[in-house]
């Protein structure tokens, strides 16, 4: 049964995207899914996915070609917004330069902001709408030494404006998640990163799989979610 709603997925060539892609392919939703270089596992999916619409972009590009994409018919009428968008640059605190700084909040924050501004009017207006924000367990302790700048971009996505907060009594739900130390393939290809150690800090003892997170995320944008919002909420293993 094909349902009448439609959800945007930002970055959804990322492990965690592709996950939380299948949830809403296998349950017929229109899909809208983001993707800057995408990958043969994504590429594939949507090959036998007719539901899904893929739209190219790369947000490290001029902030007036950023608010320009976005106001796209494609995204009009989008009821779930799932903002999956990550770029991570290996830097400490000392390290980071502005334009640092800058290039990873035009991916991790700025596009999550500018579809909640104007999706959120749209969902406000026909009184139901979801917005799940991908956040990071490593803000709760400072971000790991090396990755300062995707912390804090991270952190940025935990702000929740009173007027969104208005937005509750119309059914606009909306959350971040700190996602906790899971199975993709970026943690691997990080040169700092010693996994074997990083999983010794977990109290469960393994780091989660994609298929966890992806149905947390699904949870929290269905009906089934009926009474949380503006919340931080950790699927983390305990940390």
């Amino acid at each position: 049964m094909k349902t009448n709603r439609k959800v945007i997925i930002l970055g959804a060539s990322s492990d965690i995207g592709l996950s939380i892609m299948k949830i809403y392919s296998k349950k017929n939703y229109e899909i809208i899914a983001h993707y800057n270089t995408g990958n043969k596992f994504f590429f594939n999916f949507l090959k036998n996915n007719k539901n899904i619409t893929k739209i190219k972009f790369n947000f490290l590009t001029s902030i007036k070609k950023i608010e320009t994409f976005f106001k796209k018919k494609i995204f009009k009428n989008c009821s779930i917004l799932i903002n999956a968008s990550g770029l991570i640059k290996e830097l400490k605190f000392s390290e980071t330069k502005l334009d640092d700084l800058i290039d990873i909040l035009k991916v991790n924050f700025y596009p999550g902001f500018l579809l909640t501004q104007s999706l959120g009017n749209e969902m406000n207006k026909k009184k139901w709408g979801r917005v799940v924000n991908l956040g990071s367990i490593g803000v709760k302790f400072g971000g790991g030494l090396n990755n300062f700048p995707y912390s804090f971009s991270k952190h940025a996505l935990e702000f929740f404006p009173s007027e969104t907060k208005e937005w509750t009594k119309n059914n606009v739900l909306i959350n971040t998640i700190r996602v906790g130390a899971t199975q993709t393939k970026l943690h691997s290809k990080l040169p700092s990163k010693n996994l074997k150690k990083r999983v010794k800090m977990i109290p469960m003892g393994r780091m989660a799989s994609t298929e966890e997170i992806a149905e947390f995320v699904y949870f929290l944008a269905s009906d089934e979610n009926t009474y949380i919002s503006n919340q931080v909420l950790s699927i983390s293993g305990g940390e």
